[in-house]
């Protein structure tokens, strides 16, 4: 999987922003703390600023750098987030829970997470077909 960032695309978010704020390039660079506003100049002719600028201009864009990707993208695994997010909580509290404890949680999570999502499924598979068979 190949991915690039499309500079053009978020150089004229910047730009859109900045106008719609009516601020120059340098009123812009000073309210993000750049040490001036070359780094526009350098967008402008398909440069990629380093990464800690990216994080700055995407987060005052209030995007992400994904937004700006260009290539193959691989859908995340929503299920297997949301179960990671979990366990990193469970993780997290480690004061209050020993380790097999946090994995018996998260066992017992998974179990009932996987039951739920099945279910789900199943009734909307079926509800799917009594619809097709009216």
């Amino acid at each position: 999987m190949k991915q690039e960032l499309d500079i053009q695309a978020l150089y004229a978010a910047v730009e859109s922003k900045k106008s719609e704020f009516e601020l120059s390039w340098s009123g812009l660079a000073a309210e993000l703390e750049f040490a001036d506003d070359s780094v526009f100049t350098r967008m402008a002719h398909g440069q990629v600023p380093e990464t800690n600028t990216l994080l700055t201009l995407t987060a005052w864009l209030g995007s992400s750098l994904d937004d700006f990707a260009r290539g193959d993208v691989v859908a995340p695994d929503m299920q297997q987030q949301t179960m990671d997010a979990i366990n990193s909580y469970l993780r997290a509290d480690e004061q209050a829970l020993a380790p097999e404890s946090t994995e018996a949680i998260a066992s017992v999570l998974r179990a009932a997470y996987r039951e739920l999502v099945e279910r789900r499924h199943q009734s909307s598979a079926s509800a799917s077909t009594a619809l097709g068979q009216s």
